[in-house]
């Protein structure tokens, strides 16, 4: 731990508010609280509503060291090692991508085109989240959850665990070793192009590249093959960038998908592309 980082910690008979007061002054208000409740082991409303209680002194080292690394820039969610997403407590760590809202987008946009008891392919899962998303609110749907990464399959299957969802977990090259037809194809490919600025700034600097770094030339691959592995009248829902709504929607009417439609985040921009087999 940075010796700056124990000097302006809070001593072992601190309080929650002192705790409180010592993140702030190094990081925006949204992520030193967010710090402080997970290294205290306490919710926001006790945060706000006992300021004088004592504070252990590992309470207080644990935090001086979880703020110093997002002093850093090292995202939230790696340091406290979970991330909330869609209403569940997903695990995740460096060799997962971080759960983010606009995925919701596409869990909602996957949930109103497949049924009760739909057959669910979730290609790249990462983390699990959308798969066990869609496990929660499909239960009698029948879900596989495959990525090309050992890793990832490690942390999804751990998060179903973690969670009591009965996903199915396989690892996989994109369709490669996947057995059967699917009624619903979900996926958030890495859809970023190689050199995009973006790469270097922010959490994404943390996040493995590989689940990141693929652009339209990924994407296109996706869709190219997935009318294979659809039962007649399935989905194909796959995320993308805000600015590749049009070209991805050209992609899935060359693949012959019909009905093809755009679905926008909260922010407004084109997110989710969806198309139906034949």
């Amino acid at each position: 731990m940075a010796a700056a980082a124990l000097e302006d910690c809070p001593r072992p008979l601190g309080t929650l508010g002192a705790c409180a007061a010592f993140a702030r002054a190094k990081l925006p208000r949204v992520d030193a609280d967010a710090l402080t409740t997970a290294a205290l082991g306490i919710t926001r409303a006790h945060l706000h509503a006992f300021p004088e209680r004592p504070v252990p002194a590992a309470a207080c080292s644990c935090l001086a060291h979880w703020v110093e690394r997002r002093v850093q820039g090292e995202p939230v969610a790696y340091i406290v090692g979970q991330r909330e997403f869609w209403g569940l407590e997903v695990a995740v760590d460096p060799r997962v991508l971080i759960p983010r809202p606009d995925t919701e987008t596409l869990v909602e946009a996957a949930l109103e085109r497949i049924g009760d008891d739909a057959s669910v392919l979730d290609l790249g899962t990462g983390s699990g989240c959308i798969a066990l998303a869609i496990k929660r609110e499909r239960p009698s749907a029948q879900v596989l959850a495959t990525d090309i990464d050992r890793n990832c399959i490690e942390v999804a299957r751990r998060n179903a665990q973690a969670l009591g969802l009965r996903v199915q977990t396989r690892v996989a090259d994109a369709f490669c070793g996947v057995p059967g037809k699917f009624d619903a194809v979900v996926t958030n490919p890495p859809y970023i192009e190689p050199g995009d600025p973006h790469l270097t700034r922010g959490d994404l600097h943390f996040e493995p590249r590989d689940a990141l770094v693929g652009g339209l030339a990924t994407i296109a691959r996706i869709v190219q093959s997935a009318p294979a592995h659809m039962n007649q009248g399935g989905w194909l829902v796959l995320e993308h960038g805000f600015d590749q709504g049009n070209a991805v929607r050209a992609l899935f009417e060359t693949a012959r998908l019909e009905d093809v439609a755009c679905v926008r985040d909260l922010a407004g921009h084109d997110r989710v592309t969806c198309g139906r087999a034949p």
